[in-house]
């Protein structure tokens, strides 16, 4: 094995262990430079092995695990706050809303203060500390905490959820496929999530244009099944049966 295969090797075991790494981190960790970190984690990158960042790398699962959060909430961060801006026109002041742990969800969270009397039912332990910030009242499910994505998920999360009638849920998933159904790895949180949607009078799915792709492990539903789909693109010409539904 050569030296730069063995380099390989570490860093994805590094990946492996920790999610996800910087560039500095990475070369004081195998006493290298950063242009060859740099070129390291590039052909790592191209082989579909790692994810590259801008300043790092995010481990690239091959069951499918969902990614860090800490890394989905810098995500193409720019398109999520332009989603949450359009997502404030559909809440009204006194709805209760459900929201789950996606980072798309937390970026309307910090807008959504600017609404009266309105109430949060959510499984994010992350939303809660974003809600604690304001004064909104907020329902948060407890329940086995996801240490990837710090969503709550199992059945004391799903019973939890349908004590509650909610006029919006706001969600989101990691892919919307072709023939318009909407995947995810995190099989609890989809099923956290089918709990919120069951008893949400409206249905109000949050995605960014970089989310159409190849499906991942589970269905959440189809696109047929939600009221709007908001994103900062114009997804409604891939989607020309349901353009109705885009904002």
């Amino acid at each position: 094995m050569s030296y730069k295969e063995q380099r390989e090797k570490a860093i994805i075991e590094y990946l492996r262990e920790h999610k996800e790494a910087t560039v500095g981190e990475l070369c004081r960790m195998l006493y290298v430079s950063e242009p060859t970190m740099r070129r390291d984690l590039a052909a790592l990158g191209l082989s579909g092995r790692i994810i590259r960042t801008h300043g790092g790398a995010v481990y690239r699962s091959e069951l499918g695990e969902n990614l860090p959060f800490s890394y989905r909430e810098r995500e193409h961060s720019d398109e999520k706050a332009a989603i949450a801006k359009k997502c404030l026109s559909l809440v009204k002041d006194g709805d209760v809303i459900m929201v789950d742990g996606s980072s798309s969800a937390i970026a309307l969270l910090r807008l959504i203060d600017v609404k009266k009397s309105i109430v949060v039912v959510t499984n994010s332990a992350k939303a809660a500390l974003v809600l604690a910030e304001t004064n909104i009242k907020t329902f948060v499910t407890g329940g086995e905490l996801s240490a990837d994505t710090y969503a709550y998920v199992g059945s004391h999360a799903e019973e939890f959820v349908k004590d509650f009638n909610a006029d919006l849920c706001f969600f989101s998933v990691r892919r919307l496929t072709a023939d318009g159904r909407l995947t995810d790895n995190a099989l609890g949180e989809n099923r956290v999530r089918r709990a919120m949607l069951s008893v949400s009078e409206k249905s109000v799915l949050l995605l960014d244009s970089q989310k159409l792709g190849e499906p991942c492990l589970n269905t959440l539903c189809h696109i047929k099944d939600v009221d709007f789909v908001v994103s900062e693109g114009n997804l409604a010409e891939k989607f020309p049966e349901y353009s109705d539904k885009f904002m």
